[in-house]
Formats: structure tokens, C-alpha cells, sequence
């Protein structure tokens, strides 16, 4: 599996060390930020609204209520077919409903990367970086807790 791409901050702030073009400098609009949960759609079931739920308490910092809602609103339809296509498929076990479900599937894991729920696009919208702790790091956290 190929390593997810740097992001573009990252070439900036190391000097393109692969000194290839990078895209100028963006103007940012900054969107309104989500204060808290808004309305669920109407229609949305029980994994709908879960995923609705959930989106927005662990995305609110990233998520606008102005640019993303439709991108939620689908994302969670989509979660809500998944489970339909899941049933159907373990009732029929026919290959139809098998196909379906991979594909239902596929566009719920695209919407989730889409919307950031994913380490390589939080990364890309800047709002997290995924760092593994060496095992020199553990030793140090513990020393620095014992001296505490």
C-alpha cells in the first residue's frame, strides 16, 4: 500500500525538499463553525441518525454547518442503506445483494474520507496529525510522571 500523501503545509514548511511545483498560496475563507448539533433531516433512521450524531459531535471543529451539511446528510443515508443492504445480502446471500453492499459500502467509506473521518484526509484538512509513540517517548512520558 503506497504512503499517503504529504500535505502541502508540510512541502512548505520543509523547503520542497522534492522541489517540485507546488499550487500557490490559497486564499482561506474561513466558514462558520457549528456550535452545536444542528436538526437531523427528516427521513433518516436509526444508523442515519446515529452517524448524525456522531459526525457532528467528533467534526465540529471542522465541519460547517453552511458547506457540509448535505455531504453529512448523505453520508448518513448512506449509512442507513448500508444497513438495509447488510440485511438484505445475509437473508438472500445472493450475489446481487452481496455486489450492492460492496458497493454501498464503498461510497460510505468514500463520504467518511470526504468529510475527514479518516487519518490521511484529517491530514489533509490540517486538523490532526497522527503521530505513533516511539518507545523511547513511553520511557520519557513515564520518567517525566514519576518526577511529577
Amino acid at each position: 500500500m503506497a504512503r499517503p500523501p504529504k500535505p502541502i503545509e508540510v512541502k512548505r514548511m520543509t523547503g520542497n525538499p522534492g522541489r517540485r511545483k507546488l499550487p500557490e498560496l490559497a486564499v482561506v475563507t474561513n466558514l462558520p463553525m457549528a456550535s452545536n448539533t444542528p436538526e437531523a433531516p427528516e427521513g433518516l433512521g436509526i444508523d442515519g441518525l446515529a452517524f448524525w450524531e456522531k459526525a457532528w459531535d467528533y467534526a465540529i471543529t471542522w465541519l460547517s454547518p453552511a458547506s457540509d451539511h448535505q455531504a453529512i446528510e448523505n453520508a448518513a443515508r448512506l449509512a442507513d442503506d448500508l444497513r438495509l443492504a447488510r440485511n438484505k445480502y445475509r437473508a438472500t446471500l445472493d450475489a446481487a445483494d452481496g455486489r450492492l453492499l460492496v458497493h454501498i459500502n464503498k461510497a460510505f467509506v468514500d463520504a467518511l474520507s470526504t468529510l475527514g473521518f479518516d487519518p490521511t484526509a484529517r491530514s489533509r484538512l490540517g486538523v490532526a496529525e497522527v503521530k505513533a509513540i516511539s518507545a523511547i517517548d513511553k520511557l520519557l512520558e513515564k520518567r517525566h510522571q514519576r518526577a511529577k
